[in-house]
């Protein structure tokens, strides 16, 4: 609690610093200016979008440098982030992480739903201590990672035996998919990652990624959740809107769902549903989870 306390208070000396001092307002990810400003927290930042890329993001902006600083120490999410003991590890290892908030079941039913069959290469990008690799990987899929946490990625190599190529030897077209669960909101620019992503994945691979549903109609739905989602370690959301001008020609699916609840019937038929053909799908915004998955070509005849 005090270490929260600690960097909260720094975040917003930090913000009304680089207020005063003025800049730090162009997009994160193309440089624009914002064209529009949405939600304002403290007096002290704003959240815009952006004129060119559509971006949501946060004003006062963070660089790259100030990023992987913050996510070497500051950053503090619970079960996301505490490294679990050598008796809490071989314990959700034995129950393959059946009773825990981090139990990927979910999250494979959408992978199998759009077809990604045992033996893909799939590159689990920002998988703090692995315990997402690790699941993916028991489930068949040969599975690479990144993770920009020092600390958690020395815990997931040394405890669950993740693999972690270093960035610059991974070959282009390498991989049958491009994963990330609730990472894109945290980088420093969503356009980089996605043009990363792009660049691993095979010919008809697919980028899939799960994060907070950053779109009006879920704003609309539900006010104070949307104004929570935005800040200090999400300094941007993802929306239909930014996806549409990310992907303009590759088929594109946007669906959202409760936390935890992707397996329901409801969710997965709107996966299963997505014939992949170019342009985008958009299923049900309502919900706080969303899902983007990009196939990388033009999509199926």
């Amino acid at each position: 609690m005090l270490q929260r306390l600690r960097n909260k208070t720094g975040y917003l000396l930090s913000s009304m610093g680089k207020r005063l001092a003025g800049g730090h307002r162009n997009c994160p990810s193309c440089g624009a200016a914002p064209a529009e400003q949405l939600d304002q927290k403290w007096l002290v930042t704003t959240f815009c979008r952006c004129a060119r890329c559509r971006l949501l993001y946060r004003i006062p902006t963070s660089d790259a440098r100030e990023n992987e600083a913050f996510y070497q120490e500051d950053y503090t999410e619970g079960f996301t982030t505490d490294l679990p003991s050598t008796a809490e590890i071989q314990e959700l290892i034995a129950t393959r992480f059946a009773n825990s908030e981090k139990n990927y079941a979910h999250y494979l039913a959408v992978l199998h739903a759009l077809g990604v069959s045992q033996g893909a290469r799939l590159f689990d990008y920002g998988c703090s201590w692995g315990y997402g690799s690790h699941q993916l990987a028991a489930a068949g899929y040969e599975v690479d990672a990144f993770e920009i946490s020092r600390p958690r990625a020395a815990y997931a190599r040394s405890q669950l035996g993740v693999s972690m190529p270093a960035m610059d030897q991974l070959a282009p077209a390498s991989y049958d998919v491009f994963f990330s669960a609730h990472v894109i909101e945290h980088v420093p620019s969503s356009s980089a990652m996605i043009a990363l992503g792009m660049r691993l994945l095979k010919p008809g691979g697919l980028f899939v990624c799960f994060c907070p549903n950053g779109s009006l109609t879920f704003r609309q739905r539900a006010p104070r959740d949307w104004h929570l989602m935005w800040g200090q370690s999400h300094p941007q959301l993802i929306d239909e809107v930014f996806l549409q001008q990310a992907f303009p020609h590759q088929p594109l699916l946007l669906h959202s769902a409760p936390l935890l609840h992707w397996n329901a019937p409801v969710h997965l038929q709107a996966v299963t549903d997505w014939q992949q053909q170019p342009g985008a799908k958009l299923g049900s915004l309502d919900h706080v989870e969303l899902l983007f998955v990009a196939a990388n070509g033009a999509g199926k005849n």
